[in-house]
C-alpha cells in the first residue's frame, strides 16, 4: 500500500513539474486560458470573403485561335495536357484580358524584353517530330525560349540554369572548406 502511495505522489510531482512552467509562461506573457477552449462560444469573426475561381482557359489547337484575347498564347503547361489560351504567366484570362506583363516559356513574343529572365524571343524549331505543344505555332511565330547561350536549358516546361547551379555547388564547397579551416 505504501509503495502505491509513493508512486502516486511521484506521478503528481511529475505532472506538476510539467504543467507549472506552462502556466507560468502563460501568466507572464499575458495569455489567458480563455483561448484554450471554444466550447459554447459563438463565432464572432466576420465570414471570409469568397473569391470566385477563374474558369479554365479555352482549349486551342492553333495560335490564331487566341488572337482575340490580348497578350495570350496557345500553350501547354506541365500541369495540363491540353493546349489552352493562357496569359503570359500561364494563368487563364479574366474577361478576355491578360494582366501579366512578362511571359514565360513558349508564349508568343515580338522581342526578348517581353520574356522572363533566362528566356529570349526566337523562332521555334518546328519539324515533323516537334512536340505537340509546339505544333500550334507557325514557322513565322516567335516565342519565348530558353537562352542557351547564357547556359539555360529546357527541362519539363521550364528553363534551368546549369552554369549557376555549378557555380553554387562550387561556392558551397569552398565556403564549407573555409569554415572547417577557420574553426580548427
Amino acid at each position: 500500500m505504501r509503495v502505491l502511495w509513493k508512486i502516486e505522489m511521484w506521478c503528481r510531482r511529475q505532472a506538476a513539474a510539467a504543467i507549472l512552467p506552462l502556466l507560468l509562461v502563460g501568466w507572464l506573457t499575458g495569455e489567458s486560458s480563455e483561448a484554450l477552449t471554444t466550447f459554447g462560444k459563438s463565432n464572432t469573426q466576420a465570414p471570409k470573403e469568397i473569391v470566385p475561381t477563374a474558369p479554365p482557359a479555352r482549349p486551342c489547337s492553333r495560335q490564331a485561335e487566341c488572337a482575340g484575347i490580348t497578350s495570350s498564347s496557345c500553350v501547354r503547361t506541365h500541369y495540363d495536357s491540353v493546349t489552352r489560351c493562357l496569359c503570359g504567366d500561364n494563368s487563364p484570362p479574366l474577361n478576355g484580358q491578360c494582366e501579366a506583363q512578362s511571359k514565360v516559356l513558349y508564349h508568343v513574343c515580338s522581342n526578348s524584353d517581353e520574356c522572363n529572365d533566362g528566356l529570349i524571343c526566337g523562332s521555334p524549331n518546328i519539324t515533323s517530330n516537334a512536340p505537340s505543344h509546339l505544333r500550334v505555332l507557325t514557322p513565322q511565330d516567335k516565342i519565348c525560349l530558353c537562352d542557351a547561350e547564357s547556359g539555360y536549358r529546357e527541362r519539363e516546361y521550364t528553363c534551368s540554369d546549369a552554369d549557376i547551379l555549378k557555380t553554387s555547388i562550387i561556392a558551397i564547397v569552398i565556403v564549407t572548406g573555409l569554415r572547417k579551416i577557420l574553426i580548427y
